[in-house]
């Protein structure tokens, strides 16, 4: 394992990674609606059987009317900026943002990409940018931002145990 000894290489290190997510959402929204609706597709199957054992078990039922497809494309978008708000915010504080300030300007810099990334996916063959999304995005965003919070009191916690 590679151990990056300066905190400047560390910091260069967590924007690539901010670079590199932002790419792969990009990635993911340049897909035009067919490919995209098969990628959901795809891992709907994977995910379909384990829901229908779960409903049947609990004698309940969690998605009707074709409704898991859905919650599946929007757990997506959710986990995308879950993701990315943690590496914004932990890129600002490696860049020296302190405190609460980096958590403000991870949640402002994440949310506004949500924006560009939706109004970007109206320039695709048969996609839409959609207010609905960003605000899916940004449930994302602030359990990111608690997670990336919550971190590293939770490793001080487990230094003292």
């Amino acid at each position: 394992m590679i151990l990056l000894k300066s905190k400047k290489a560390v910091s260069i290190v967590s924007l690539f990674m901010v670079i590199g997510w932002m790419f792969l959402i990009i990635s993911f929204s340049s897909d035009p609606a067919d490919i995209s609706a098969s990628k959901s597709k795809a891992v709907l199957e994977r995910v379909e059987p384990a829901v229908e054992k779960m409903e049947e078990s609990l004698k309940i039922q969690i998605a009707d009317d074709g409704r898991l497809h859905f919650y599946v494309r929007k757990n997506a978008h959710m986990f995308n900026y879950f993701v990315l708000a943690m590496l914004v915010a932990t890129c600002l504080r490696l860049s020296g943002v302190k405190g609460f300030r980096s958590y403000i300007l991870a949640y402002i810099l994440v949310t506004l990409f949500s924006a560009v990334d939706e109004y970007y996916q109206t320039f695709i063959p048969g996609r839409s940018g959609e207010v609905r999304d960003v605000m899916v995005d940004n449930v994302g965003v602030v359990m990111g931002l608690v997670a990336a919070w919550l971190l590293p009191a939770i490793n001080k916690l487990k230094r003292i145990f």
